[in-house]
């Protein structure tokens, strides 16, 4: 009886008490939100503030794209056709030093091929499109460049309200394009008015739009610019920060900064002038420019040596040795071995009179080497041997080395010479006969020839020159940014004036 009431005891105490302790834990989860609860609202505020810090950057890196290529086709690298396009790779404009290296939002570099510039010739003015691809996100602007009453020179148009059309070389358009963010990738569409749902008028400011029926609730989180708290009900912002426990977003101050572009006078002349020797003055709106030319102002006559005249003359005499004569007479001048007989003598010779052959040594190998005139090979054995058990048999022989050399006998023998003997030669000897005789001693003497003739005269001349100019006064633009290094503002010559103001 003790063991029955014992174990109906412990089930029903274990039981309840487990039920107790899960009503309590769902309890506790249900009025309190958890440390990942928060976490998760956290994260959804951060992805706010990193997406618009991502299209921030995308943005500044296409600006920077534009402002370099509007400052890399001057004039002369413009297309010159309707219709004609050049085209300038990213890379291009790296190799060009136009542009830093770009990186997207995960600090990764864009794509130096699929980005690009491209500048199109139309009727008017230049179209530009620049498309930038970083990662898995890619998107272009399109502007429009031209001569416009607001700019001095080529400069990028300002893009009005105007209705949005295809563009084509011959009806260029602005084309205003929606830019999609990881948050929004479509843009907004306006409801068009209805019947049911009119635009709003002076009697009827902000007409009533009906909900869509049963909308899809989300809890403690920012969807669609609505803030929902944690039953799901849409909220403003305070109540949802209370209702969420979410840390209310601090409130960052926002200005804009003054920039200021000088533009200079501008003066505008007609050409110069022929030039010419009539005296100019300058005033506040003709220009003289004087020039000194060195040329002939007169003529005058002078002797002018137009060559030599040369001619010998005597000057004295001198003695002068002389040859007379010559005297011939005979004189041994060499003398020269000549064969008057022969005569017989003995002498010894060396014979060879066989060969003998003396040992050197043994050497061994699979081939025995050729008999030669000097070396011969006696084989004294054969064996046959296999270096490996898959192998053919291989022979080896064993032979001795015999060097062959000859043998030499000395022979006695008479043999018959000539017998010489020593004579001399003679030749004639021609010696010259001296005497001494007086001469006349001439040098040559050069004499220059003159006459008369017309040289001319320098001097230095002024000569004048003058041209018309008109002056348009400049002016100065002010512009406002919210940067205070807007890059396009920069570029195109504006200063920051310190001025600053909040947004």
């Amino acid at each position: 009886m003790y063991e029955e009431r014992r174990e109906k005891f412990s089930f029903r105490s274990f039981f309840l008490t487990l039920l107790l302790v899960l009503l309590f834990v769902f309890l506790m989860l249900w009025l309190f939100p958890t440390k990942w609860d928060v976490k998760d609202l956290q994260s959804t505020y951060d992805l706010e503030r990193l997406s618009v810090l991502y299209d921030e950057i995308f943005a500044n890196n296409v600006s920077r794209m534009k402002d370099a290529a509007i400052g890399y086709f001057t004039n002369e690298r413009m297309p010159k056709k309707i219709g004609e396009t050049k085209k300038l790779t990213l890379q291009q404009m790296y190799d060009l030093h136009l542009v830093l290296k770009m990186k997207d939002k995960d600090g990764k570099a864009c794509d130096a091929e699929k980005s690009y510039v491209e500048m199109t010739k139309y009727t008017d003015e230049y179209r530009l499109k620049v498309n930038l691809s970083c990662g898995n996100y890619e998107d272009y602007i399109i502007v429009y460049l031209g001569c416009y009453d607001y700019c001095d020179g080529i400069c990028e148009k300002r893009v009005e309200n105007t209705p949005v059309v295809n563009p084509t070389p011959n009806n260029p358009q602005s084309e205003v394009k929606p830019q999609p963010t990881p948050n929004n990738p479509q843009p907004e569409v306006k409801p068009q008015p209805t019947p049911n749902n009119p635009q709003p008028t002076p009697n009827n400011p902000q007409p009533e739009v009906k909900p869509d029926p049963q909308p899809e609730k989300y809890y403690c989180k920012v969807v669609g610019g609505k803030y929902y708290d944690k039953a799901g009900n849409v909220v403003n912002k305070a109540n949802y920060e209370i209702s969420c426990n979410v840390t209310p977003t601090p409130i960052v101050k926002k200005y804009m900064y003054e920039y200021k572009l000088v533009i200079s006078d501008k003066t505008t002349c007609t050409d110069w002038s022929s030039w010419g020797k009539n005296k100019l003055t300058a005033t506040n709106s003709i220009k003289v420019e004087t020039k000194v030319e060195n040329e002939i102002v007169d003529y005058k006559t002078t002797k002018v040596q137009t060559g030599t005249k040369t001619e010998t003359v005597v000057t004295g005499q001198k003695a002068e040795k002389y040859v007379s004569d010559y005297l011939t007479e005979l004189v041994v001048v060499d003398t020269k071995q000549v064969k008057v007989g022969t005569t017989t003598k003995q002498v010894t010779e060396k014979v060879q009179v066989g060969t003998v052959e003396k040992y050197v040594g043994i050497d061994s190998g699979s081939r025995v080497p050729a008999n030669t005139s000097t070396k011969t090979y006696k084989v004294i054995s054969t064996d046959k041997t296999s270096s490996c058990s898959y192998c053919e048999d291989e022979t080896k022989y064993t032979w001795e080395i015999w060097n062959v050399e000859p043998v030499y006998d000395v022979v006695t023998k008479t043999v018959t010479v000539p017998v010489y003997k020593t004579v001399n030669v003679y030749g004639e000897k021609t010696t010259p006969v001296y005497s001494f005789r007086m001469v006349d001693i001439t040098e040559e003497k050069v004499t220059p020839i003159y006459k008369d003739v017309k040289v001319p005269v320098y001097g230095n001349v002024t000569y004048y020159r003058q041209k018309t100019c008109t002056v348009k006064k400049g002016s100065t633009d002010l512009k406002w940014s919210s940067s205070n290094k807007d890059a396009s503002l920069i570029g195109k010559g504006y200063k920051l004036t310190g001025n600053v103001k909040e947004v």
